[in-house]
């Protein structure tokens, strides 16, 4: 298998950046990494924000909390209090994740293109 394919597979299926770090580009790599990880712990603390606030619903509610409670007080929440940065940060990371699948394409290739011209031998008794 190329090396540019299996720097592509290892961004787009493993995590994005791999390839990167596959193909010695260990900043880019990780730089790409911290964009995504950085989305995505945006992600998960604006859904334990909200989940927080469900739980001080659910606590001033003390005397009827049963499950159906919960499940209400859950889908109204995510129905009526949808941040408006859940879009914008789920198309960053996919547009990083798209970036990194191409650019280890992109460096795949060049290093198998790279791979496949002949070096000289210095010591070569045709240069003397």
């Amino acid at each position: 298998m190329k090396t540019a394919l299996k720097a592509a597979l290892l961004s787009g299926l493993a995590f994005p950046g791999t390839g990167q770090i596959y193909l010695k580009r260990y900043w880019r790599g990780f730089t790409i990494m911290v964009f995504v990880l950085s989305g995505v712990g945006a992600i998960v603390w604006m859904a334990t924000m909200r989940a927080l606030a469900i739980l001080k619903q659910i606590q001033s509610q003390l005397d009827r909390v049963d499950m159906n409670t919960i499940t209400n007080l859950a889908l109204a929440s995510s129905v009526n209090h949808t941040s408006v940065y859940y879009k914008p940060i789920l198309l960053f990371i996919l547009c990083c994740w798209i970036f990194s699948v191409i650019d280890a394409y992109r460096a795949g290739n060049a290093c198998d293109r790279s791979e496949k011209t002949p070096k000289v031998e210095e010591n070569a008794p045709w240069r003397k």
